[in-house]
């Protein structure tokens, strides 16, 4: 009877404990778990929009519907979570990340913009896609080479955004890389 019920326990672990890992949403999109990685820089920051096959720079004016902030970080793996290195089975699948140390992120200007002085932390003013502020991001085992950011308000008057974007990590360390937007147009 003991034989029995112990046999019969583990088999209801051993069944439960496969069909569990099927229930995992990385399993049904064929998609890759995050590499663990560690953040190496800031690479580069450019705007949208997008026209004639180049993005907008510093001397364009682009109305702030069209306006986008975009960042492309530069990662250094250091293994993959699962410890498998086969390419995703769903083509579609964008490389994630599983970054180790970063805090959070600041936005600081540094020229005035719109009214707000400079030396102020305007990460509040970027939302992500979801629309959630880039100060309240902390997804950082689910990091993207590009992240992509737009500002909450619209300027009062053509406006250009001089800032220094800040990644304070956990040790002490600051990754920082300083930028100037084209000039944004309310209208």
């Amino acid at each position: 009877m003991k034989i029995r019920l112990g046999t019969s326990v583990f088999l209801f672990l051993f069944v439960g404990g496969i069909l569990s890992c099927n229930q995992d949403s990385q399993f049904e999109t064929g998609c890759p778990y995050p590499s663990l990685a560690e953040l190496d820089s800031v690479k580069q920051v450019f705007y949208s929009p997008y026209r004639n096959q180049q993005y907008s720079t510093k001397s364009d004016t682009v109305p702030f519907e069209e306006f986008r902030y975009h960042l492309e970080f530069e990662f250094e793996k250091i293994q993959r979570n699962n410890g498998f290195n086969e390419p995703p089975i769903n083509p579609s699948c964008d490389s994630e990340f599983d970054v180790l140390g970063i805090s959070n992120f600041a936005i600081i200007l540094t020229a005035p913009y719109d009214g707000i002085q400079i030396g102020t932390d305007v990460s509040y003013l970027f939302l992500l896609p979801d629309g959630n502020s880039i100060n309240r991001f902390r997804e950082f085992h689910r990091m993207k080479q590009f992240m992509t950011l737009k500002i909450k308000e619209k300027p009062s008057k053509i406006s250009q955004l001089n800032t220094e974007i800040i990644i304070y990590m956990v040790n002490g360390d600051r990754i920082k890389k300083s930028t100037i937007s084209p000039f944004i147009r309310p209208d």
